[in-house]
């Protein structure tokens, strides 16, 4: 079992271990311009592999309902909400940018969560342009 996100398709796959898709989700890379704490410009999470654990749960306005840690030294990792939105908690909230991470609708997310969480929680996560 394994995800994977094409930045150029704006979207997460979850695949089973033959690589078949299972499902697949709205997932935006979009992010506010500028610098992070440290000075560096914000970039989205990097193509590469992560090692992934998900959360359910009330994670504040910017984060919504879910939290796909991926382990990522910049702490880009995959959230819902959205600060700014009318409801950041609502299953299908909108979309704002973020600072680096990658965004889906809480409902999608949470969807994808309980699977992760069902399938052991330790996840790859395969992001790919």
């Amino acid at each position: 079992m394994q995800l994977q996100f094409i930045r150029s398709k704006q979207r997460l796959y979850t695949m089973d271990d033959r690589g078949l898709v299972i499902n697949s989700y709205e997932c935006r890379s979009a992010l506010v311009p500028g610098y992070n704490d440290q000075g560096q410009p914000r970039e989205s999470l990097p193509n590469g592999k992560y090692w992934c654990r998900a959360e359910i749960g009330n994670f504040g306005v910017p984060y919504g309902t879910f939290y796909i840690t991926t382990g990522d030294y910049r702490a880009r990792d995959i959230h819902g909400g959205g600060s700014g939105l009318t409801d950041p908690y609502a299953p299908y909230q909108g979309w704002v940018p973020t600072l680096g991470c990658l965004r889906m609708q809480n409902a999608d997310g949470n969807e994808v969560s309980l699977w992760m969480i069902a399938n052991g929680n330790n996840m790859l996560l395969e992001v790919v342009d």
